[in-house]
């Protein structure tokens, strides 16, 4: 291999193919069909050995980074600069990537960055399509054409006030958290190096005080749920039957449902489908596992989705749907009102039938309160008996208020949309079984063996109870010792 000096006139006469220059070590000039290029050759480190990297840096007659044409001499000086980033240990290639994606990202847009953001730290995250959807909806058509580089907090300002006047103030919230986020992940990486939303305070919504439905407008949500149908209506009374989140229901997978035909029917829920992180046993009624056994089985994953490849999609319009329907069966629409709603209900419902605080915590799956703290550390007890108890009671509760006194303890009363069978009267045509022979019973009383009183004998005492329920105890028998 011959080695000149690459100068402009040789390079216009040298012949096809690959030439180094004899005073830069690896530089040279490649010459092709329908271009000159310059390049340097240089060793790079690998895991595995040493290996001989080309690095193409400049096309000669063409334009220059700083405006000037590509020349021999001009080559040269770039590619001694080139060497002393080597002798420093830089990789030019590199180098001129982290280059290219500085000059990418003084550019970019907020579009670019909220597509970066979502792609590479969102895209493992479970709320990732609500994060998609906020900005898509909320983010982009407003500010996606600034560059990063640009936006102010006025344009922040301006953002969330256009969400706010069209009566979304939670909203506002929300996608204020979303740019937060957003620009601070885009300044630890070099997209800007100001964050537009630091300094500024989060829109609230106006704090409303806790809904809870009354029993007769639990009964017609109930009622309106009977007759939508599936999957919504399978997974509203669901809702009120567990105390569920409503994501945990309308994301339910047939895999995380067991034992329907057993004596332990329950919802089994991973870490990563609950909100707090931990797994959650949702133990299942009577009603609730007939309402699950109504559920067609598509034959995909999910219970309530679209053939049961996804999870159940369109909330807003199934609730408009619902609301729909609970006004025709009420006369008039229900004070304002939300799915999670369903959520307290339970709670409370839970609270006024007695049932512990620290079991209506974990049958709604928080980890606050009684097991929060030092008490989450070293009291591990779930309670799965007494939160099976609790809404198993629950449902009752619910059965009775739908059906009425009649309905309390039969299991299929509340199963689904249809009637519920006499379970009294003997079908027509058919005799009624035989009454059951009467049983002799003793009055209670309370026996005392000899040396508990002051008599002799043993005695007994008749035992009843008062009006006020408490227990009377009658006087000794006549002739008793």
């Amino acid at each position: 291999m011959s080695l000149k000096k690459i100068t402009d006139k040789f390079v216009e006469r040298a012949e096809r193919g690959r030439h180094y220059d004899h005073g830069i070590p690896g530089f040279g000039v490649y010459i092709g069909a329908t271009k000159k290029s310059y390049f340097i050759e240089y060793p790079i480190r690998l895991a595995w050995g040493s290996q001989v990297r080309r690095f193409t840096f400049a096309e000669h007659g063409m334009p220059a980074p700083d405006g000037e044409t590509w020349t021999a001499e001009k080559a040269r000086c770039e590619a001694e600069r080139l060497r002393e980033l080597i002798k420093d240990g830089k990789d030019p290639l590199e180098e001129r990537k982290r280059l290219e994606d500085e000059r990418r990202k003084l550019m970019a847009t907020v579009a670019d960055l909220a597509a970066a953001w979502l792609a590479e730290d969102q895209a493992e995250h479970r709320s990732l399509k609500e994060h998609r959807r906020i900005v898509e909806r909320y983010i982009l058509p407003e500010i996606g054409h600034l560059r990063v580089r640009e936006v102010e907090k006025r344009h922040i300002l301006r953002l969330l006030e256009s969400i706010s006047e069209r009566g979304k103030r939670g909203m506002a919230g929300h996608t204020f958290d979303r740019l937060r986020r957003m620009f601070r992940w885009g300044v630890a990486r070099g997209w800007s190096e100001h964050d537009p939303t630091e300094g500024l305070e989060r829109p609230s919504p106006k704090k409303k005080p806790p809904r809870v439905l009354k029993d007769d407008e639990l009964v017609t949500v109930w009622r309106a749920a009977e007759r939508i149908g599936f999957p919504y209506g399978h997974i509203i009374r669901l809702l009120i039957l567990t105390g569920c989140r409503r994501e945990e229901i309308g994301g339910l997978c047939w895999s995380e449902v067991h034992d329907l035909d057993g004596t332990d029917p329950r919802i089994e829920l991973e870490g990563d489908r609950t909100k707090t992180g931990e797994p959650h046993i949702v133990p299942l009624s009577g009603p609730a596992v007939d309402i699950l056994k109504d559920c067609p089985r598509a034959g995909g994953a999910y219970v309530f989705g679209r053939n049961g490849r996804y999870s159940f999609q369109g909330w807003s319009r199934a609730k408009r749907r619902l609301d729909a329907r609970v006004a025709e069966l009420a006369g008039a629409p229900l004070k304002e009102w939300c799915v999670h709603d369903l959520r307290r209900a339970c709670a409370t419902g839970l609270q006024r039938l007695g049932v512990r605080l620290e079991v209506t915590e974990a049958v709604l799956g928080h980890v606050s309160g009684t097991r929060g703290g030092i008490v989450g550390l070293y009291q591990c007890y779930r309670y799965e008996r007494e939160r099976r108890q609790a809404l198993a009671e629950w449902a009752e509760k619910i059965t009775t208020l739908v059906r009425g006194p009649e309905a309390k303890g039969t299991r299929s009363t509340i199963s689904d949309g249809r009637r519920p069978r006499d379970v009294g009267t003997p079908n027509a045509g058919t005799s009624a079984p035989p009454a059951p022979a009467p049983v002799s019973v003793s009055p209670p009383r309370l026996s005392l063996v000899p040396g508990t009183t002051d008599r002799k004998g043993p005695l007994a005492l008749p035992v009843g109870v008062g009006s006020n329920g408490e227990l009377v105890i009658g006087d000794p028998p006549a002739g008793a010792p």
